[in-house]
């Protein structure tokens, strides 16, 4: 369980796309040469709405596979409480120990469902810990490690803080941000955050871009400023993020890296990573 890395080091997390053809052996083997320097994969469910294989089903298949933890995203468009309460427990019976809640990007495909947020998974899960039910409902407690988002490049950060709170009140251990590309602002917003979920980890993200056209197109969600994608395609891009990295190590409790599919690329990046942590 993630819970219990986190006690013992900083710990690597890597971000894996799943692919739609359900070549999941194919992934796995992309995987493999990161056994010894990641401490768990990131799974996202569906990401900007459009249409992936379930993400529990293949995090159960690539935990099996790499021998790597996993964390399945939960996204509360996807659930009524029942069904994901069920997804739950299923979960637990695949030896999932991780999952990592969030609101969701509206789907382009389907319809989004609006009886739970992020904080409303993270309180159900919350009480399949205390081994409740949403019907309130006696069960054999069901333990997680309980992951959600935090967005530290949002116009309004107080508004950002507030929602952070009420995750942790909802049960959160474990925060992971979208990426970090300004990180003196990041760690002054690291430092207000640490106050108000005083026992909570915190991951921050680190994204290859790999172009100056995905990076304007991400520009104003992402908060990238003009001068860094001034540099990509022009400079190493791995020396730029493990630059942000050395600046931000002795502030969170890890880095959650996200390479965008191109798994090869960030292997050298992620060996670098963890000699920084140690």
């Amino acid at each position: 369980m993630l819970r219990d890395t986190l006690l013992k080091q900083k710990i690597i997390t890597l971000e894996v796309l799943l692919p739609n053809d359900l070549k999941l052996a194919e992934l796995a083997d992309k995987i493999k040469p990161y056994i010894g320097y990641l401490d768990a994969i990131n799974i996202p469910s569906n990401p900007l709405g459009r249409l992936r294989p379930d993400a529990l089903c293949c995090a159960h298949i690539l935990q099996h596979k790499t021998g790597i933890e996993t964390i399945p995203h939960f996204v509360a468009r996807h659930f009524t409480s029942l069904s994901y309460e069920s997804h739950l427990l299923g979960a637990a019976a695949l030896d999932i120990t991780n999952v990592l809640c969030v609101t969701g990007d509206t789907p382009h495909e389907g319809k989004s469902g609006f009886e739970l947020t992020s904080s409303g998974l993270l309180h159900i899960a919350k009480n399949l810990k205390r081994g409740i039910t949403t019907a309130r409902k006696e069960i054999k407690p069901v333990d997680f490690c309980l992951c959600t988002s935090f967005n530290p490049n949002v116009p309004n950060i107080h508004g950002e803080f507030m929602k952070s709170k009420e995750k942790y009140k909802c049960g959160a251990e474990c925060f992971f941000t979208q990426p970090v590309f300004k990180p003196l602002q990041f760690i002054e917003v690291a430092e207000q955050f640490r106050q108000r979920c005083t026992e909570a980890k915190l991951i921050a993200g680190l994204s290859f871009l790999h172009t100056k056209k995905r990076a304007f197109a991400l520009m104003k969600y992402l908060g990238i400023p003009y001068e860094y994608i001034s540099n990509i395609e022009e400079k190493n891009e791995a020396e730029m993020l493990l630059e942000t990295a050395e600046k931000l190590k002795d502030y969170v409790d890890g880095f959650y890296i996200i390479p965008i599919g191109k798994y090869a690329r960030a292997l050298e990046f992620v060996k670098k990573i963890r000699k920084i942590l140690q």
